[in-house]
């Protein structure tokens, strides 16, 4: 049997720019996907690494009709969890739209989260199967909103969560057509599963948790469960600067490693260093964003003039050392 071809996509968010160079390093290292898709609000291209530049960065306001943030947040709204984070439901449909999108080219297509470097090879199919690495989580606001949109009430023991899910294009078409289909009031799919979620129930949906209870009940036999050992809390040992030695080491006996920009290491400078460097991130975030036109996509190669500050220029520059 010939190896599975499958897709990669990294949906990702500014503040992740700064990893995404390493991330991809390690991901063509180690990973090997017949195409990587970069998903992205466009109208930041311009500031995506030059590793990024190389892929196929596609609009995540026009991966699908009918999905983007604009919508997410006024659906959020209506539904009465405007508290809610429209972005990361936004990530969240977008893994699940990419199967039914033009972009789509292999049956099979991997979702890998922008912070997760790969520590070594990693397979992700076994006798034709698709292997799920599982965790230990429990939220229970997941699962109530999946018996509303699903009407199942077989789980795993186990959760389906992870920092990667490789997915069955043609299971996530049946799924979120059944979805479509589901007694919950709304015009599509997202506007459902935003309708199902409990209002004032911040997080609410679990696109990992759904897929992989679907596949429980209606595709068991289409995935075996593994374990990987994945380390979440990278940014405990030197916040998004840590050396290419130490990653090494920690390969020993470590799969997968993620770094979140709000995890800091102990040590009193280091700790300073990765709180400037967050600060730095969402200043230049807000700057950005202010000068920048409204979301549409002809206004994606717009020439908009870089600041140059003294601190800009210095973080720029260790995110290019440790890359």
């Amino acid at each position: 049997m010939g190896r599975n071809k499958f897709d990669l996509i990294i949906p990702v968010v500014f503040k992740d720019y700064g990893m995404l160079s390493r991330v991809l390093r390690y991901v063509m290292k180690y990973i090997y996907p017949d195409n990587i898709y970069i998903i992205t609000d466009t109208r930041f291209r311009k500031y995506l690494p030059k590793e990024a530049q190389r892929m196929r960065v596609v609009d995540e306001n026009v991966l699908l009709p009918g999905l983007s943030f604009s919508r997410i947040r006024s659906l959020l709204k209506q539904s009465g969890n405007m508290d809610s984070r429209p972005g990361w439901y936004l990530q969240q449909f977008i893994k699940m739209g990419f199967a039914l999108s033009d972009y789509s080219q292999n049956r099979y297509y991997l979702s890998w989260d922008a912070d997760t470097i790969p520590l070594r090879k990693l397979d992700f199919f076994v006798d034709g199967k698709v292997m799920f690495a599982m965790k230990k989580e429990f939220h229970k606001p997941y699962f109530d909103t999946i018996k509303r949109i699903l009407n199942i009430s077989g789980f795993n023991e186990k959760s389906y969560i992870a920092e990667h899910m490789m997915f069955d294009k043609q299971i996530m078409a049946d799924l979120i057509g059944r979805i479509s289909s589901c007694g919950v009031r709304g015009e599509d799919w997202i506007e459902k599963i935003i309708n199902a979620v409990e209002p004032g129930v911040s997080n609410g949906f679990s696109e990992f948790e759904t897929y992989g209870s679907f596949c429980l009940n209606y595709y068991p036999l289409s995935y075996v469960e593994r374990h990987l050992n994945t380390f979440r809390k990278g940014g405990y040992i030197a916040g998004r600067f840590i050396s290419k030695q130490r990653l090494e080491c920690i390969s020993f006996d470590t799969d997968t490693i993620s770094f979140e920009l709000n995890d800091y290491p102990d040590v009193w400078t280091a700790r300073c260093f990765c709180f400037l460097y967050r600060k730095y991130v969402e200043m230049r975030y807000r700057w950005i964003s202010h000068i920048l036109p409204p979301p549409p996509q002809w206004l994606i190669n717009i020439n908009i003039p870089q600041g140059r500050c003294v601190l800009s220029a210095y973080f720029l520059s260790k995110e290019r050392e440790v890359a």
